[in-house]
């Protein structure tokens, strides 16, 4: 029996889970880090930022000061988890990383106003993400074709609702 996917966004993405609440604040450090580089004119402190975008990417949340530092400050902040589909988180990180990759290269590559400007869309970026809850990437996620081909092969996961 053929599945056919319904005309938007569709869930689950992937079969795991991640923390929302952890996810703004990784965004909100992520963004002060970025400032804080690209304010210095450091090319490789924002390469070093795409890292842990990659560890993040790749689902090694554990191995990511950002996201060690984001769950850490949760806790003591006394936010409650939120937990979601990892999928669309995965694929911001990944764009993250892209963008930090383009930034720190053009840093260190004398090519200032190209880092300027991708820094800015990374920035506004991650800025909504932490201010607003607003994940650009995680609204394209769903819409794209490889993901929206597998995501009728997977199993409905509960998304939204505090971890046990």
């Amino acid at each position: 029996m053929s599945q056919t996917l319904p005309p938007g966004p569709s869930c689950p993405i992937v079969l795991d889970l991640v923390d929302e609440s952890a996810g703004r604040i990784a965004a909100f450090l992520s963004l002060g880090l970025l400032a804080l580089a690209v304010g210095s004119g450091r090319g490789w402190a924002v390469l070093a930022l795409a890292a842990d975008f990659a560890l993040r990417a790749a689902g090694r949340a554990t191995f990511s000061p950002v996201a060690l530092a984001a769950g850490r400050l949760r806790r003591l902040a006394g936010l409650a988890e939120r937990r979601i589909n990892a999928g669309p988180k995965r694929f911001a990180a990944s764009v993250g990383f892209l963008f930090s990759l383009g930034i720190g290269s053009a840093l260190l590559a004398g090519l200032q106003p190209l880092g300027l400007a991708l820094a800015a869309i990374l920035g506004l970026c991650a800025g909504l993400e932490a201010f607003f809850g607003f994940c650009l990437a995680c609204r394209i996620h769903p819409w794209l074709p490889w993901v929206r081909a597998g995501a009728a092969r997977l199993e409905p996961v509960r998304t939204g609702e505090p971890a046990a």
